[in-house]
């Protein structure tokens, strides 16, 4: 064989690629809406749960609830200093949330949110200096990264932080202004 006829056979082979026909260019279809939970959360007897949906390439909005029980529960007030023992303790939200995704690729990459909603605090030496049973409305910011996993990115996972002051609207609540930090570790499925 002759060395210019070998190399231009060697080009040849180098060169091949499969016809357009065989290249399955298409992209997964894209997913505007998720369900999640935060399963570490539930280990440690706090169920959450989340609901979102893309409504514009860079915003979501969607709604959360989570409901605590404990007992021999103590906190600090970070206004005060003062620690307060709370035998019991009941919490449920119901929050609703506006996630801003500057990367305007919603349900995956950075996000910037805030919550609001009602939260129901009952138990025993709650509220110092007023009722132990209430309801506030919790205002709240986020900052979290989500992800989406899987050739058909059908799986979703997302972590982040922030937190939310509850302002009292029932009840002699005392001088309660609580403020709670939020730990988002959360998956579940995209759709």
């Amino acid at each position: 064989m002759k060395p210019t006829l070998f190399a231009a056979a060697l080009a040849a082979l180098l060169c091949a690629a499969p016809a357009h026909a065989q290249i399955d260019d298409s992209l997964p279809p894209d997913r505007t809406q998720s369900i999640s939970i935060l399963p570490l959360h539930f280990l440690l007897g706090f169920y959450a749960g989340d609901y979102e949906r893309v409504v514009a390439p860079t915003i979501s909005v969607g709604l959360g609830s989570s409901y605590f029980s404990g007992y021999g529960y103590s906190y600090e007030d970070p206004l005060t200093g003062q620690t307060y023992q709370t035998e019991a303790l009941n919490y449920a939200t119901l929050e609703g949330k506006v996630r801003y995704y500057p990367s305007a690729d919603g349900l995956n990459g950075v996000s910037f949110g805030l919550t609001f909603g009602p939260t129901w605090v009952r138990g025993e030496n709650v509220a110092p200096g007023g009722e132990d049973t209430f309801t506030a409305l919790g205002v709240g910011f986020e900052v979290a990264r989500s992800h989406m996993l899987g050739v058909d990115r059908r799986f979703y996972y997302g972590y982040g932080g922030g937190g939310k002051r509850l302002f009292p609207v029932t009840a002699a609540s005392g001088d309660a202004e609580l403020v709670i930090p939020t730990l988002r570790l959360s998956v579940g499925m995209l759709f």
